[in-house]
């Protein structure tokens, strides 16, 4: 069996202000301490590595890695924490055992709830951006929603004509629903012109070959709603040259019955 990676992330959030100094002017929200638990699973729990990883003010100072065994200081600041908590030898095997005791009872409790292995299929639906819809505008911006999917993995590509399109894409960030799936927009601003075809392809672990949805500028709903009124006005007018006429050779038949019986007696005369 092929060798797979599987990386289940819990996080643990700690966010502690720290309180004001007095012999120091300190803004306390500017100084944020954060701590996040990683546990990585290699070919399920054969291999699983436990990261602790500290944090001040967005910068990683200290971690543990189960790996090692030990703290490991990033920073200077974070190295008298390193070396304090590595030596203690109950807090080191404290984080040895939590191998077991977090990291594989996570595994265990996820893979009962079906977030093992779990694989949803995305659903695919290109547009046009509304306020890019003037044929006036030189630039038009083309939206790739991608929703719906499981694992949160995934790749977009935009394709114009069958050539892949790289510098003028970009995406928002992966979006989490409420129901375990994942959504992602991807935006193409290019150049439009009659006949182009833009393709919007994705890829995920869900699916055997990549999804793949054409897009025509004549297919955008500005093209729609004049093709219809274009529609509409071509009925209507085809029904009102029909009345037209219908009055018209109406009103000439009864013309013709009215001077028909005059004729009629004059020649009697």
């Amino acid at each position: 069996m092929d060798r797979q990676c599987m990386f289940l992330k819990a996080v643990l959030f700690l966010l502690l202000l720290l309180p004001e100094i007095t012999q120091y002017s300190i803004v306390t929200a500017d100084y944020v301490l954060e701590m996040k638990a990683e546990c990585h699973y290699m070919n399920g729990t054969q291999r699983v590595r436990l990261l602790e990883r500290w944090f001040y003010n967005q910068e990683e100072t200290v971690y543990y890695d189960s790996d090692e065994g030990r703290y490991i200081a990033n920073t200077e600041l974070g190295r008298p924490d390193a070396e304090y908590w590595n030596s203690q030898p109950d807090l080191i095997a404290q984080r040895k055992a939590q191998v077991q005791t977090f990291c594989v009872y996570s595994y265990g409790v996820s893979e009962t709830a079906g977030v093992i292995g779990r694989r949803v299929q995305p659903k695919v639906s290109v547009s046009l951006m509304a306020q890019h819809e003037d044929p006036h505008i030189e630039h038009h911006m083309v939206l790739c929603d991608v929703y719906g999917f499981y694992p949160s993995k995934v790749e977009v590509k935009w394709y114009r004509n069958g050539q892949e399109v790289t510098a003028q894409a970009q995406s928002t960030e992966l979006l989490q629903n409420g129901d375990w799936t994942f959504q992602i927009l991807v935006m193409l601003e290019t150049e439009m012109q009659k006949g182009d075809t833009f393709t919007c392809e994705v890829h995920h672990s869900s699916l055997e070959t990549p999804i793949r949805v054409d897009w025509h500028p004549e297919t955008s709903d500005s093209a729609k709603h004049k093709l219809t009124t274009g529609i509409v006005g071509f009925v209507l007018g085809t029904v009102l040259i029909i009345a037209g006429v219908f009055v018209y050779m109406r009103g000439r038949k009864v013309q013709m019955l009215l001077r028909g019986p005059q004729s009629e007696s004059f020649i009697h005369t």
